[in-house]
């Protein structure tokens, strides 16, 4: 028995997307499975669903009324929204929101940063959560953050594109020590903090480290600087919807608990791409290699660009960054290596090559020994 299914939803995002080809490629893995289609596209909205007599949908509910429409339909359905917290008889699959939070600090931190900051939505669970996590992780690292609850412009509910208002978001973040660590819930947010950062005067990301959630590359891409951003897994968190709602249908059990997925891993840009240090001479080296971590520079390379003995600037980066001149030069190349592995088909020797390494088994053993695994076991991973 063929069994049809309605996906609400918006295509509206690189995030969206993604969980809409997950669903399509559970569908197409499912002979008896086919994607309801309105015209073109397979996105059918929310409200038009009370009258619809398919199989099951796959819908988001990031409001109040998308939760109540959704909790009067008599079909099977899954959510994969968290902004409220879902009835028990809603089920959901998100990402795990504490998982981003993590990772958010543990890359802040990582780049050097002791002070930090939280801007996103107190009303939202998803980004309570991402919070929470955040600040686990802090903890551990005996650090806490400064909360900034956003306020939305011109309405209670945040609907895309609107912004947020700045002028509280300006009066709070003057109010961070610096050079401060911000993380943001969502890109739009992140896009928003950048801005009012520039309006300041404050310099990213020497004194403000930005990054958000989502990598959505219309955002992430025209902010200037770009934006580093947290990558859900929204091609798994649709596939994985699309398997549940075929197991509501063939008349399975409901999960007792919001299925979470982790997220692939954060994309560093601009935004957060070296430290917040007040040593002219570490910004200057960190901005050169960023630049030339493609080429087979040296720690000479660099001294000479910076202006001062090779000795001296291994000095300075122990001191401020943790780890000489020739580790940054390797983190660098090993994370354009993750992004062309991530983004391109390029072969993993022409890769090597791209990030400076003149010979395949050398590129191969430093990406190991910075990741624990190889590019070709990295690639497998994240097309998985």
């Amino acid at each position: 028995m063929n069994h049809e299914i309605a996906i609400s939803i918006e295509p509206i995002s690189d995030n969206n997307q993604a969980m809409l080809r997950g669903v399509i490629d559970y569908v197409n893995a499912n002979s008896n499975l086919r994607v309801h289609k309105v015209g073109a596209v397979p996105f059918f909205p929310l409200a038009n669903l009370k009258d619809w007599n398919g199989a099951g949908v796959i819908c988001t509910t990031e409001t109040v009324r998308q939760l109540n429409t959704v909790a009067k339909l008599t079909i099977p359905c899954v959510s994969v929204s968290l902004h409220h917290t879902p009835p028990d008889s809603l089920p959901t699959v998100h990402s795990d929101n504490e998982a981003i939070g993590k990772l958010a600090a543990e890359h802040l931190y990582g780049i050097g940063l002791r002070k930090f900051a939280f801007v996103g939505n107190k009303n939202w669970s998803h980004n309570q959560e991402r919070l929470l996590g955040f600040q686990t992780e802090l903890r551990k690292k005996r650090a806490d953050c400064e909360i900034i609850n956003v306020q939305f412009a011109n309405t209670k509910q945040w609907i895309w594109p609107a912004e947020i208002q700045r002028q509280p978001l300006t009066s709070e973040l003057i109010k961070l020590r610096q050079p401060v660590g911000i993380f943001a819930a969502h890109d739009e947010f992140a896009h928003d903090v950048v801005e009012t950062l520039k309006s300041l005067q404050i310099q990213i990301p020497h004194d403000a480290a930005v990054i958000g959630v989502n990598n959505n590359r219309l955002i992430c891409e025209t902010t200037n600087p770009p934006l580093s951003s947290i990558v859900q897994s929204a091609h798994q968190i649709g596939y994985r919807a699309g398997k549940l709602l075929h197991e509501l249908i063939l008349g399975n059990s409901p999960p007792s608990e919001i299925i979470r997925i982790p997220p692939e891993g954060l994309v560093a840009r601009k935004s957060s791409d070296c430290s917040a240090m007040k040593d002219e001479h570490i910004v200057a080296a960190l901005s050169y290699i960023d630049l030339r971590c493609g080429h087979p520079i040296t720690v000479v390379d660099v001294a000479d660009h910076v202006g001062v003995s090779r000795r001296t600037l291994d000095k300075r980066c122990i001191a401020g960054l943790g780890y000489p001149v020739a580790e940054q030069i390797r983190r660098s190349r090993i994370n354009k290596a993750r992004q062309l592995l991530d983004s391109t088909n390029l072969q993993v020797t022409a890769i090597g090559f791209k990030c400076g390494y003149e010979s395949p088994s050398g590129f191969i053993r430093a990406f190991r020994e910075l990741t624990g695994i190889t590019p070709g076991e990295h690639r497998s991973r994240n097309q998985n």
